[in-house]
């Protein structure tokens, strides 16, 4: 099975989001739709970065370096923010 970090981001409130899912198409909608309670209310969310893993703890290793301030500071230079 492979697994996918990712990155979501609200234009409407500035905010980042980083996550772990199977499914990116299935995971960006349950955001949308508030299904995920750190992004509730806070939407709409647009897709902004993926990556494919071939384990779970691999994927879940890749958000917490995101979640850092190194990571942050990483993707934010990558995505030209």
């Amino acid at each position: 099975m492979k697994y996918y970090s990712y990155a979501i981001y609200s234009p409407d409130t500035g905010i980042f989001y980083y996550g772990y899912f199977e499914d990116l198409e299935k995971v960006l909608e349950m955001h949308n739709s508030n299904q995920i309670t750190p992004t509730k209310d806070r939407g709409p969310w647009v897709m902004m970065f993926s990556e494919c893993f071939d384990t779970r703890l691999r994927a879940i290793r890749q958000v917490s370096f995101y979640r850092s301030v190194k990571g942050q500071r990483f993707m934010k230079k990558m995505l030209n923010f």
